[in-house]
């Protein structure tokens, strides 16, 4: 049976990352952008999409899907991608899309990864992907969308 404090820690673990994503780095910054939206956007969809159709699972990880780690990959890269285009539109950051879209597929790439390694009672994935995900992100945009 799943106590109501492993119910309480996954969400409040979600809410205090995103919000010292968005302390951190607000709307100026694709590193936020991109973080947010792999969180939210990404793993999201991974456990929705997961939890539906993820009958097949990963060999190195019983808890994690095949699909649902597809899901987390396309929906973290697409969202980071809408709402990178949707600040730049505002005018808040300028992306060179011929870099920010291969930048992009590396990002959702490292956080499908982290999120789908079994570290789950070592560290929850509401910390350790948005971590991995704002630290790829920076190593690829510094801090600018180029």
């Amino acid at each position: 049976m799943v106590s109501d404090r492993e119910l309480l820690r996954g969400p409040l673990y979600y809410v205090i990352v995103l919000l010292i994503i968005v302390l951190v780095f607000w709307r100026d910054s694709p590193i936020g952008i991109v973080s947010l939206s792999m969180m939210s956007g990404g793993d999201g969809f991974a456990d929705i999409v997961g939890r539906r159709f993820g009958s097949l699972k990963l060999p190195f990880n019983k808890k994690k899907s095949w699909v649902g780690s597809a899901a987390m990959f396309i929906s973290g890269f697409l969202l980071s991608a809408l709402m990178l285009s949707y600040f730049s539109w505002l005018g808040y950051i300028h992306v060179s899309w011929d870099q920010a879209l291969g930048k992009l597929v590396l990002v959702a790439l490292a956080a499908t990864v982290v999120e789908c390694i079994p570290v789950t009672d070592v560290v929850d994935d509401n910390i350790s992907v948005p971590l991995a995900t704002m630290l790829v992100a920076f190593l690829l945009f510094g801090n600018t969308a180029n």
